[in-house]
C-alpha cells in the first residue's frame, strides 16, 4: 500500500469520480448500463495504478458520492472521501482540496478518473514540467475540457470543470494574475465521453483494465 504522509510541502492527488451508474451516459448508444459501469471502473482503476506509481504524490483521495467506489479505492489502497449527497465534480473538488489543505499539503494535482492511456511517465512528465509554476493545465483532446491541473496551493484558484473548462480555468487563472503552464501530453489528453472515443479504444492495444474490458467487447 502507498504510504500516506501528512506533512507540510505534500503533493496531493485527487481523483473525483461520478456516480457508476449514471457515468458515461453519451456512451448509451454503445454501451448498456452495467457496460459503462464497468468502462468508468476499469479507467478510475488504471488511473489509480499510475498515481500509485508517482514517487512524489504524497496521498491519493478519491471523491465520489457512489459509495460503491469506497471499495475500488480500499482495493487500491488509496484514501476515499465521501461527499454525502451529490453535490457535483466541482464541489467534490473542493471539499477535496479543502481536504488537503488542513492536511498542510503544498499542492493539489486534480485528474478526472476516465484516462484510459495514462501511464505512471505521463503524471511525472507533467509534475516536471509544472515545476515552479503555480498552476498548470492539460487540455482534453479537442481543447474543450481539463484533465489535468495542478495548483500550488490547493484551492489557488476555484475548479470550473465541464464542457469548455479549460478556457475557463485559462481566464481566472489569468484574472487572478497568474499565467498558467500549458502542458499537452496524449496520455492524459484522451478521455472518453462518446462512441468515437470508443471507437479510437478498440483500435489502440492497450496493456491495462480498460484494454482488457474493450477486447471483451469485441468477444
Amino acid at each position: 500500500m502507498k504510504a500516506h504522509r501528512s506533512e507540510t510541502g505534500a503533493l496531493y492527488a485527487i481523483v473525483p469520480v461520478n456516480t457508476l451508474n449514471a457515468s458515461k451516459a453519451r456512451l448509451a448508444p454503445s454501451l448498456d448500463v452495467a457496460e459503462r459501469r464497468r468502462l468508468s471502473t476499469t479507467m478510475l482503476l488504471d488511473v489509480l495504478w499510475a498515481l500509485r506509481r508517482v514517487r512524489r504524490i504524497h496521498r491519493i483521495t478519491v471523491v465520489s458520492a457512489d459509495l460503491s467506489v469506497r471499495r475500488i479505492a480500499r482495493l487500491m489502497g488509496v484514501h476515499f472521501l465521501w461527499e454525502g449527497r451529490r453535490r457535483g465534480l466541482n464541489k467534490g473538488v473542493r471539499l477535496a482540496m479543502r481536504e488537503a489543505l488542513q492536511r498542510k499539503a503544498s499542492a493539489a494535482l486534480i485528474l478526472p478518473s476516465d484516462l484510459p492511456l495514462i501511464t505512471p511517465w505521463d503524471i511525472n512528465r507533467f509534475l516536471t514540467l509544472s515545476d515552479s509554476y503555480p498552476i498548470s493545465l492539460t487540455p482534453s483532446k479537442d481543447g474543450g475540457g481539463t484533465n489535468a491541473m495542478l495548483l500550488r496551493p490547493p484551492g489557488l484558484i476555484q475548479p470550473a470543470f465541464g464542457k469548455g473548462s479549460f478556457r475557463r480555468h485559462l481566464s481566472i487563472a489569468r484574472k487572478k494574475g497568474f499565467q498558467p503552464r500549458v502542458v499537452k501530453l496524449r496520455g492524459i489528453a484522451l478521455d472518453v465521453d462518446d462512441p468515437s472515443d470508443l471507437r479510437l479504444l478498440r483500435k489502440l492495444s492497450m496493456r491495462n483494465h480498460t484494454g482488457s474490458f474493450v477486447r471483451s467487447l469485441e468477444e
